[in-house]
């Protein structure tokens, strides 16, 4: 019986961090997460905003197509980034975690051009 009382009250404790834990505000969060934050390279309709981004190795960026018409992102070396079509309004993430120097240009627009430095 005693037992029984006891898993009781420790099922009960479980429970409720839990629901604690879930219940969480944006306002209850610094943002922080796991250490890197995300940068963003918006695709204009002639240019990428930044073109040139220096950053930590494993950050991650978002690629957002900020315009009407079709976009993708191709490295230079056409391996490290192959983002396929990027349609209007939507993005394309991506995340290396070595260090080194991405050229990269728009696969539909190739005077489109951009590049990444990853520092450790």
């Amino acid at each position: 019986m005693r037992k029984t009382r006891l898993y009781s009250i420790l099922l009960t404790g479980i429970v409720a961090a839990g629901i604690y834990s879930c219940t969480k505000t944006a306002d209850d969060f610094n943002g922080t997460g796991g250490g890197l934050v995300t940068h963003y390279i918006l695709a204009k309709d002639s240019s990428f905003s930044p073109s040139v981004l220096t950053l930590q190795t494993g950050s991650s960026i978002t690629f957002v197509n900020d315009s009407e018409i079709e976009h993708s992102i191709v490295s230079d070396d056409s391996s490290t980034i192959l983002s396929g079509v990027i349609l209007p309004h939507n993005s394309y993430y991506f995340r290396k975690d070595t260090t080194g120097t991405i050229r990269y240009h728009c696969g539909k627009h190739p005077t489109v051009k951009g590049v990444i430095y990853l520092n450790p």
